[in-house]
């Protein structure tokens, strides 16, 4: 496995907590909860491998790789033990990073996770794959990534549109959004759910498309312990579209 140190910045005061995006996404996905979080924690923002201020080293990438990446990123940042709070593809590498490293995490907020991909999350990979591969333009390739990770209501009140408008503006490269989606393909919780000691909580969206409320409670019910919190109305990208009940949530189980 080969690591890579992503660059990182330090916000806030308190217990540490570890902020792990998800596929595709930066520092950047935590904006709306982030000033909240930071009130009561230090938190630790990053941007993964071939994201905003990281590069790709160009090299294929495992689940794996991202939880040595942010080992890596706790290591320079001096966070010998921290809490974390994952999305996505992010709240599997803290499944990982939980099992594996259980020195390095105190709680678990795993939002939007998925066990393994599912017959629905392989056809999505097939067509991200196809969009970066294509000759689209940039807006209708990120227009393709994001199309079923948002409940409606993301859409109707400009939280879809503000997102497309920055990755038009900063677009990932085609080969980094084919290595995410390799990556994502990789991905099977089964070995190591079971070994995380721990205390976890488990968020989803109620009309989460793209992983759903079905794989958060594949995760739940797999970790020792865990709970699940469904959030009303939200989609996939739960921290964005309800950012005051997850935070809320978030906090008070960390805190708790």
């Amino acid at each position: 496995m080969s690591f890579v140190t992503p660059d990182f910045e330090l916000v806030g005061s308190g217990p540490d907590l570890v902020l792990i995006p998800g596929t595709f996404a930066d520092r950047r996905t935590w904006s709306r909860v982030v000033g909240r979080l930071s009130s009561r924690f230090r938190c630790l923002l990053f941007d993964p491998r071939g994201t905003h201020k990281t590069p790709d080293p160009g090299t294929p990438f495992t689940p794996d790789d991202l939880a040595g990446d942010v080992m890596a990123a706790m290591d320079a940042a001096g966070v010998e033990r921290a809490n974390l709070v994952g999305h996505s593809l992010g709240a599997c590498v803290g499944v990982i990073l939980a099992a594996r490293h259980p020195d390095r995490v105190r709680r678990l907020v795993a939002c939007s996770p998925s066990a393994a991909p599912d017959a629905y999350q392989a056809a999505t990979f097939d067509l991200w794959d196809a969009l970066a591969a294509s000759n689209l333009p940039q807006h209708a390739v990120h227009l393709g990534l994001l199309i079923n990770a948002f409940g409606r209501g993301a859409f109707e009140n400009g939280t879809v549109r503000a997102i497309v408008d920055e990755m038009d503006r900063h677009p990932l490269a085609r080969a980094t959004i084919r290595r995410y989606v390799d990556c994502d393909r990789q991905l099977d919780l089964s070995p190591v759910m079971k070994s995380v000691d721990a205390e976890t909580l488990v968020i989803v969206g109620s009309e989460d498309a793209l992983t759903g409320v079905v794989q958060g409670r594949l995760v739940a019910g797999a970790v020792p312990g865990a709970r699940l919190e469904v959030i009303d109305g939200a989609g996939h990208g739960v921290h964005l579209e309800a950012p005051m009940a997850f935070s809320r949530l978030a906090a008070s189980f960390l805190k708790g």
